[in-house]
């Protein structure tokens, strides 16, 4: 030591010199402490600056020139790294030091870096001191940590709370009654920027929070409780991790938590809704340790039940992260503190922020899956909240509440469910009659459903699919709603999928459902496709393909819907629509049903827009080729009663378009082949009047289809306006030869058409109109007449035109040859281009 001090003692001496240079060098000599250690050995250097440097060294600390604070404090962290701060009250007054300069707010010591490195030395200190030694002096240490807590200095907050760590792990008594002073400015720094210094503040909080206080509810209701909270949302899978270990051993250490368990227990199975796999798998191993203390907890014995072990969860989807059934001390846990955990849960499922709500959801869907059946106490209350968010503009939060009701379904009584969501679909519920609350109650059926059992399903099934085919809802006209309803529809479908093919009420009732909400919406549409789907469902539940399912379903279908005073608007009118387009050959077997629709709604005192509708329909039935042929035996009574009628010319443009909806029916009738000889016969006297004012029609297309269909009429009927009589038929030779005198001039005016296609459409129908009667019943001024006209229009500047013409004076050809050809010669040289004049010539 003689040594050391000869080597030492004019330094240590020059510490108290007015000169701030002399104390610096002085002050970097004897920070070399591990050059002096080797040069003199530790015990004899310890040995001296326990006796003559310690004192003027700690009093260095407070030196007004931050450079020589700076050497003072490495110095003293190297000696206490020997050990040569033990004993005689050297901690204390190192404390004491180091509590004048950083202890206080504002902090006396300026620089940052220094507030860290006494940080740093008081946590040399603490670790190195005997227990008994500081017992005194914590309160100072606790205002220390208190104060650097809140030093805007990102590393002092990290040695901040490792510091923590070390008082809390040997002095826990003196702690608890310092805790008030320490909690509050370290939950501050759970929103610090850093995540280091959030994932540090929590385990500081892991490990003082257990020493206990009289003050702890009111420290974890008003400070702890609320910052927490919000550290589930933290952007650091380190820190929600660190968050589940602190929850964790606060569960397992603090014997004052029972106030707070439900509080801490949705923050502890946070974690297991995680982003992060690495979270969710730590989350279950502290998960199942705790397990082992709740299933010891005498509180929770009380709920236990050894038959409960039979039951297991059958919703893998909504059962993740669990593999199997979830550990019986969470379940026992989460049961006994159900009715706690819920109505918070649920406040928060409507929070303002979408982020509360998905995190929410997803901690209510691992609660639900604890609670298993203890939910039914509280279904109203889980279903007047899911309904709030159930339609949530966020696609995540609206998978956690399907996932939250599949659980409901699953475990809840039916009878609560059905009870509720029924009446509340209908909208037989006082106050909630509206189409946002029956829409909400459609989607809350169909996520239950989802997640039930076929027999917790079957004994209800009747009353479902009762309530949902009711007019009221079936018929809805909101989009959204028909959507919904066409999602729990095809849920139940396919949720019930066994059961279809034995209870064909259901399956019928099903069937018009989905009929209906694909008759209301456009292809395109979301409720549309779905319905679909149901339908494709549907079949294979009864083993047949789509068509076999209208042939089964569409006779009742048709009964059921029976027209009184039908509109365009009608649900059922459009549900007719529909299934007609839609049956295939179930339409073409149930044509005796349909074909009296049709009619009855085809007649003139119809409103218009319903006639056009149904004549539309009527077109697209009749070149179905699935069903087309089943029209034939009433192919008489379209005719007469369903199609000519429209055809009448009426005013106006409306009128215009059902004259030319009705000729499309009637062209395809004719083109289809549908109308047999004694159909046309018997029809006749009806149509051609009709057909013969219609040639004047002001719309074009309609011309053309008169055209066409005098042609189809020609042709079906070869020598008809001849008088002939055949299949037994007697016919009225006044009432057919009469319209060859009549047609011909308006046939032939067709030439002088505006359109173009009509002008072709009435050539290729003169010649059949040519071969409908003997030639004698074109002789004289018919055929003189006729050639004229035609040859008028052999010269026209349109080739198409001329070929069509040719053909017809080709076919007058038969009638008389001789005035032909004495016309052709007559015309040759008017013509620009005698081509077809000599080929008649020949």
């Amino acid at each position: 030591m003689d040594d050391v001090g000869k080597w030492l003692q004019r330094d240590v001496n020059c510490l108290k010199d007015p000169q701030r240079s002399v104390r610096k060098r002085s002050l970097e000599k004897l920070s070399h402490v591990s050059d002096l250690v080797r040069k003199f050995g530790q015990d004899a250097l310890v040995c001296f600056m326990q006796s003559h440097m310690f004192q003027p060294l700690v009093e260095c600390i407070a030196d007004p020139i931050e450079k020589c604070r700076e050497l003072s404090i490495l110095t003293c962290k190297e000696y206490a790294k020997v050990g040569a701060m033990q004993g005689d009250g050297r901690e204390k007054a190192l404390i004491i030091a180091i509590h004048a300069r950083i202890g206080k707010s504002p902090f006396v010591e300026t620089s940052e870096e220094l507030r860290l490195m006494l940080l740093e030395l008081l946590q040399l200190v603490l670790q190195a001191s005997d227990i008994a030694t500081l017992e005194n002096c914590i309160g100072d240490v606790m205002e220390v940590l208190a104060k650097t807590a809140a030093d805007p200095f990102p590393d002092a907050k990290r040695v901040c709370c490792d510091t923590v760590l070390v008082v809390a792990q040997k002095w826990p008594i003196q702690v608890k009654m310092h805790l008030a002073t320490l909690v509050k400015p370290l939950t501050l720094n759970l929103g610090h920027q850093h995540a280091k210094v959030r994932q540090c503040t929590l385990q500081a909080l892991e490990a003082i929070v257990p020493c206990g206080s009289t003050t702890l509810p009111e420290l974890m209701k008003d400070i702890l409780l609320p910052n927490l909270s919000r550290v589930v949302f933290d952007r650091s899978a380190a820190v929600r991790k660190q968050l589940v270990q602190t929850i964790a051993t606060w569960y397992a250490r603090i014997t004052e938590l029972r106030e707070f368990e439900a509080s801490l227990l949705p923050l502890q199975l946070s974690g297991l809704t995680d982003d992060s796999l690495e979270v969710q798998e730590f989350t279950m191993q502290k998960l199942n340790e705790l397990c082992l203390i709740w299933a010891a907890d005498e509180l929770n014995k009380v709920n236990d039940s050894s038959e409960d072990e039979a039951m297991s969860v059958i919703v893998p989807l909504a059962s993740v992260p669990f593999q199997s059934r979830p550990p019986k001390g969470a379940r026992l846990q989460c049961q006994r503190l159900l009715a706690k955990v819920i109505p918070s849960l649920l406040e928060q499922c409507s929070d303002w922020t979408v982020q509360t709500r998905e995190k929410s959801t997803s901690i209510l869907r691992i609660v639900l899956l604890l609670a298993e059946d203890n939910v039914n106490l509280h279904v109203p209350a889980i279903l007047t909240a899911m309904a709030k968010t159930c339609r949530d503009d966020e696609a995540v939060v609206v998978n956690s509440v399907t996932a939250c009701m599949g659980i409901v379904g699953q475990f809840a009584d039916p009878e609560l469910l059905f009870a509720t969501l029924l009446p509340l679909a209908a909208g037989r519920l006082a106050g909630q009659d509206t189409s946002h609350h029956r829409t909400n109650g459609l989607v809350l059926l169909s996520m239950s459903i989802a997640g039930m059992p076929q027999t917790k399903i079957l004994p209800h099934m009747d009353r479902i699919t009762e309530a949902l085919a009711d007019n009221g809802l079936r018929e809805a006209d909101v989009p959204e709603l028909q959507e919904k309803l066409a999602l729990v529809t095809t849920t139940i479908v396919s949720t019930g999928y066994p059961l279809l093919s034995s209870h064909d009420v259901w399956s019928f009732r099903l069937f018009w459902i989905l009929s209906q909400v694909m008759a209301a919406t456009p292809e395109d549409s979301v409720a549309f496709e779905t319905a679909a789907q149901g339908l494709e469902y549907l079949a294979q539940a009864h083993n047949v393909v789509l068509e076999g399912l209208y042939i089964k379903c569409l006779p009742l279908l048709l009964q059921s819907i029976q027209p009184a005073n039908w509109t365009k608007a009608t649900p059922n009118r459009i549900l007719f629509d529909s299934v007609a387009r839609r049956g295939g050959r179930a339409c073409a077997n149930n044509m005796h049903a349909i074909v009296p629709i049709l009619i009855t709604h085809l007649d003139p005192s119809k409103e218009p827009d319903v006639r056009l509708a149904f004549l539309a329909l009527l077109e697209t039935m009749l070149g179905n080729t699935l069903m087309y042929k089943a029209f034939e035996p009433f192919a008489s009574k379209l005719l007469i009663n369903g199609i000519t009628p429209n055809i009448v010319w009426q005013a106006g443009k409306v009128a215009a378009t059902i004259r030319k909806v009705a000729m499309a029916c009637m062209y395809t009738l004719l083109r289809q082949g549908l109308a047999t000889r004694a159909c046309l016969f018997e029809a006749a006297p009806h149509m051609l009047p009709v057909l013969k004012a219609a040639l004047d029609d002001t719309d074009a297309k309609t011309r053309q289809l008169v055209c066409l269909a005098f042609q189809f009429l020609f042709v079906a009927l070869p020598d008809a306006l001849g008088g002939m009589t055949n299949y037994n038929i007697t016919v009225n030779v006044a009432v057919i030869v009469e319209p060859v005198s009549q047609l011909y001039h308006e046939l032939l005016k067709r030439l002088d058409d505006s359109n173009d296609l009509v002008r072709k459409a009435a050539c290729a129908t003169y010649v059949m109109f040519l071969r409908a009667a003997p030639p004698s019943h074109f002789q004289g001024t018919i055929i003189d007449y006729t050639m004229d006209a035609l040859f008028v229009h052999l010269d026209d500047t349109d080739s198409e035109i001329q070929a069509a013409v040719f053909e017809v004076l080709k076919e007058t050809k038969r009638i008389d040859a001789i005035r032909l050809a004495s016309k052709a010669r007559d015309n040759r040289n008017r013509m620009r281009n005698p081509m077809y004049i000599d080929q008649l010539l020949q």
